[in-house]
């Protein structure tokens, strides 16, 4: 009898520190579909994993001709870190195929050009996400945007727009990807840390990122500005787990050291650091490759 107490007690004890060491509210939070609603009538659907305590959530917006799907590998371990995330279908992609007068379409007959492009009014479709989050108690300090070809140039613009959102995160984001620009919006887009990721395998891709790279430098400060380079691959080919890690520690952290200044590197024996690239001119439209 004495021997089943003691093993009672130890399995009791165990299964305390099991519970102690598990993540705060991991058993609680549960995905759930939702339906977002733009301001201009479309009703997106969505998958939605609350927070734990005072974490992030990452607003994820997908690659053109794609759908919220392609962030399913970074799904488990946003919520194993304790993420909350909101993924979405964009308008005229995935489930996203009612339009506001009840019809149905698709991307495929959306024009690739013009400011006011059903591609710009994406925008709207990030807009009813923060909306979503913003009646889930879920503020703009709190929300990280992250998005991939096209997703990244919406990202980019949207936070430019929306100031207290907290950063940005853009995978193979471009100049230009159906009259949706970021140029503009980097310089807008303030002191608030960025990441740029790109493959360095597509040559027109990787020099566009250098550039876009250079301009948020310039107006973003250089220790805001964060460049991942995976040796191939582009949108949702970066879309991988052990790309998610990577980020997701970077949100964690996402700022650089302070940099030295040139006359204390140059006093120290160090090579001073040399900037000054031409701006470059905004590129014509384009629709980016299939995948």
């Amino acid at each position: 009898m004495k021997a089943e107490v003691t093993i009672g007690i130890a399995a009791a004890a165990l299964g305390f520190c099991l519970a102690a060491s598990s993540p705060a509210g991991a058993e609680e939070r549960q995905e759930e579909r939702v339906t977002l609603h733009t301001e201009d009538g479309w009703n997106l659907d969505a998958r939605y994993l609350k927070a734990a305590d005072t974490a992030p959530t990452v607003v994820l917006i997908h690659t053109q001709k794609s759908d919220h799907t392609e962030w399913a590998p970074w799904l488990p371990l946003m919520k194993r870190y304790g993420f909350g995330y909101l993924a979405f279908d964009l308008r005229g992609h995935g489930n996203s195929f009612v339009t506001p007068d009840g019809s149905t379409t698709s991307w495929r007959a959306f024009s690739l050009s013009g400011p006011d492009n059903e591609y710009n009014r994406m925008l709207r479709d990030v807009d009813a996400a923060l909306a979503f989050l913003s009646t889930h108690s879920v503020t703009g300090a709190q929300t990280v945007l992250a998005g991939s070809v096209l997703g990244a140039n919406l990202a980019i613009k949207s936070a430019a727009i929306h100031p207290d959102i907290s950063m940005a995160i853009a995978i193979s984001p471009a100049l230009n990807v159906n009259d949706v620009l970021t140029v503009n919006p980097l310089r807008a887009y303030g002191k608030r840390p960025l990441l740029l990721i790109a493959g360095a395998d597509r040559a027109k891709q990787y020099k566009e990122l250098q550039l876009l790279n250079d301009i948020a430098r310039m107006a973003c400060g250089k220790n805001n500005v964060t460049v991942m380079v995976e040796p191939s691959g582009i949108g949702p080919d970066l879309v991988t787990r052990y790309t998610a890690r990577r980020v997701l520690d970077w949100i964690r952290n996402p700022r650089l050291p302070e940099l030295v200044e040139p006359s204390t590197a140059a006093a120290a024996g160090l090579p001073p650091e040399t900037t000054g690239q031409a701006e470059p001119a905004q590129a014509p439209a384009q629709e980016m490759p299939e995948y």
